[in-house]
């Protein structure tokens, strides 16, 4: 390859030219600003309702105590838990929410209660199951988001833009069949 064919790579400093990478990810939060205030009432009802579920489910409302890091999990946790509930609501054509949307942020869910919970396991196994259970949220909002971004701000053109549409999963909310004629 010569010079000239990578011009990302050899830019002066101060450019505002970014490789297309980087201009995918500074595009997510345009991404999260372009939400309708039912999202983001959506995102923060799921976030508290995440919290609640979270701490009843290892026992943190019935005081029993998690530590710091217990409450730094559910916390991120929850978070995380919201925005993912806001993305699945009146999301845009092509990036609607289906079933199998629900796995991953579910088995996440999942390993923070567990990590959050007082049990007779060794402390950082239960912080590396939480840690890495938060990764495995925040990578499916990624996916998310990602796909919201592509349907709503368009592909421009870049060669990584493939084509992930799931095939056999059915809609999170169905729409109701119109009149038969």
């Amino acid at each position: 390859m010569t010079a000239s064919s990578k011009p990302e790579q050899h830019l002066p400093p101060g450019t505002d030219q970014a490789p297309a990478g980087l201009n995918r990810v500074r595009q997510l939060p345009q991404v999260l600003r372009s939400w309708s205030r039912s999202r983001v009432a959506a995102t923060v009802v799921a976030a508290g309702l995440a919290a609640v579920f979270l701490m009843a489910a290892n026992g943190m409302i019935a005081g029993a105590g998690t530590g710091w890091t217990g409450h730094a999990l559910v916390g991120a946790g929850s978070i995380l838990a919201g925005f993912l509930a806001g993305s699945y609501v009146n999301a845009p054509i092509g990036a609607a929410a289906t079933l199998c949307d629900l796995r991953w942020p579910a088995l996440g869910l999942f390993g923070v209660v567990w990590a959050s919970s007082t049990r007779e396991a060794l402390p950082a196994a239960q912080i590396a199951v939480g840690l890495l259970s938060l990764a495995v949220m925040a990578w499916a909002l990624h996916g998310r988001l990602e796909l919201e971004r592509k349907v709503t701000l368009g592909r421009s053109g870049s060669p990584d833009a493939d084509d992930d549409v799931c095939t056999d999963c059915r809609p999170l909310f169905p729409t109701r069949p119109g009149p038969q004629g």
